[in-house]
């Protein structure tokens, strides 16, 4: 007997690993849910669609399996799409499926009727349409593209009508083996020339060599040619922070003098990095060296060499390549360290947002993982929170999307329940989704929700301090946190002292989460 199109969607999803799909149903698409429900996935009420869609993709990106969200027609689909096109700029493999007009009634339906296909092809790789006789087909295709490097989200509608119909065909997909592009010998061997004549080399790694695979090969071929190593927010923790070749984390606080060191370095080595990382023109002068699953085809920056394939591979037989000479002398790189860490610490009267990160690294054990919000958070997570393995630190970069951390936090604890999980959030980023504090209760998630607080989106009011213009639009009222959490049945504490936050981040949340809102002093953000 044929599956129903919703039970076969399912199945297909559960046997590409996929166990959640995230989501804020309509009527439209409860009889897929009931597919994936009888396909053994489990459905995640979130309260907002945009929620939904930053869960699925901080799924993805913790784990590697595409994750999975879905809205109903019209507004649910529409309210996908800020979550969407944050998967889109932060390459993440994501299906995003919503409801639609059965297929009869479309040309003629005026209500909640939008080209959906259209709307979101701007920010998919792919956009198709699932009938009863296509779905096999379409799912796996669905699978793959999103995979396919540079991964990305995939968008597929489903009529009404659809769910309930029988397929044609269901058998699960074969076994499918990616092809691997060999590495090309000249290019490792331009490569190894370009870093034997170098006298500054840099290393600068991105989100796609965030993996543990290419931690060591990494970390090896710096050790061997003593070589400064910086990162993008994307790629914390694929090189130790603690490390004394590391140097810190471009486009987070005080990023100007990182862009000034790099004005120094006569060849950079671009690992894993992907030009939507880049909050800035790229001017530096010095030769690069492109290493990467894909080519260098945006000419964001020039390369003069490509060396194209699997990242660990390359780094590999790039540090076989040739004999290895330091190149940057140990004392230099701890003087700059030194400095660089010196200016970011920030200088203020009260509890700054520094203390705040320092207090939990402390608390939190290496393996813990972190999401951060945009905004001055967003600046001074990216720099000031050290990382020591890959994939522990998760932000919203190409879309820089307020709303994403405590989404994204309540994914991760879901995905991996023993890992410790903490988000760090503005007060304004935080008001923006703490509705889904509920869901995390609901849930049983026990993620530390720490806010930033401090009245004000901070980092735009700066901008209209530089500018001389009056405060307008960049300020809010205080929230009374404790009673806050007391309404979602949370227990919650504002602080404001480093041994207030110690105390605070020492108690570890259990069933469900835990609020605590840092008063801090913004003065902290000015770096000098």
């Amino acid at each position: 007997m044929p599956a129903t199109v919703a039970r076969a969607i399912g199945d297909r999803l559960h046997a590409a690993g996929v166990r959640h799909v995230f989501g804020h149903p309509g009527g439209e698409v409860v009889d897929l849910i009931e597919g994936f429900r009888q396909a053994g996935l489990e459905f995640v009420l979130t309260k907002h669609e945009t929620a939904a869609a930053f869960m699925a993709e901080a799924t993805a990106a913790l784990t590697g399996t595409p994750g999975v969200c879905l809205a109903t027609l019209g507004p649910g689909a529409t309210n996908l799409v800020t979550g969407v096109a944050h998967a889109y700029l932060d390459r993440a493999p994501v299906i995003a499926f919503s409801g639609q007009l059965p297929a009869e009634r479309y040309e003629v339906a005026t209500h909640q009727r939008l080209d959906l296909k259209d709307l979101f092809a701007p920010i998919t790789k792919w956009q198709a349409t699932v009938s009863a006789a296509n779905t096999a087909a379409v799912v796996e295709r669905a699978l793959r593209v999103a995979q396919r490097a540079r991964r990305g989200p995939v968008y597929l509608e489903v009529p009404s009508d659809v769910p309930t119909q029988l397929t044609v065909d269901v058998a699960l997909p074969r076994i499918a083996i990616e092809h691997v592009p060999a590495i090309d010998d000249d290019a490792i061997r331009f490569a190894a020339a370009r870093l034997r004549d170098s006298q500054r080399p840099l290393l600068l790694a991105g989100m796609d060599a965030n993996n543990d695979a290419v931690a060591g090969p990494l970390r090896r071929l710096a050790e061997a040619w003593q070589m400064p190593v910086m990162v993008s927010p994307k790629a914390k923790g694929i090189f130790r922070e603690d490390h004394p070749l590391f140097v810190g984390t471009i486009e987070g606080l005080g990023t100007s003098y990182l862009y000034d060191f790099i004005d120094t370095c006569d060849l950079v080595l671009m690992v894993g990095f992907d030009p939507v990382e880049f909050d800035r023109d790229w001017s530096a002068k010095a030769r690069i060296v492109h290493i990467g699953v894909v080519p260098n085809d945006d000419r964001y920056y020039g390369s003069e060499v490509e060396i194209v394939g699997p990242t660990d591979t390359a780094l590999e037989r790039l540090c076989g390549a040739s004999e290895t000479t330091p190149k940057v002398a140990r004392e230099e790189i701890e003087t700059f360290r030194d400095a660089f860490a010196s200016r970011v610490r920030g200088s203020a009267r009260g509890l700054t947002a520094q203390d705040v990160l320092s207090e939990l690294r402390v608390a939190l054990p290496e393996d813990a993982l972190v999401t951060c919000d945009v905004g001055y958070n967003k600046a001074v997570s990216a720099q000031c929170w050290p990382a020591h393995r890959p994939r522990t630190f998760f932000v919203s970069n190409g879309l820089s999307s307020m709303g994403y951390g405590l989404p994204a936090a309540l994914a991760l604890k879901l995905a991996d329940r023993a890992r410790p999980v903490a988000c760090l959030l503005g007060d304004g980023g935080f008001a923006m989704a703490m509705a889904e504090i509920e869901t995390g209760t609901r849930l049983g998630l026990g993620v530390r929700v720490i806010v930033l607080a401090d009245d004000a989106l901070s980092q735009i009011k700066a901008g209209q301090e530089r500018k001389g213009y009056p405060i307008t639009g960049t300020t809010f009222g205080p929230m009374d946190y404790p009673k806050l959490g007391a309404a979602f049945g949370i227990e919650a504490r504002t602080v404001s002292t480093v041994a207030e936050c110690r105390g605070a981040f020492r108690q570890t949340p259990r069933d469900r989460p835990i609020l605590i809102a840092a008063r801090i002093d913004p003065a902290g953000y000015r770096v000098g």
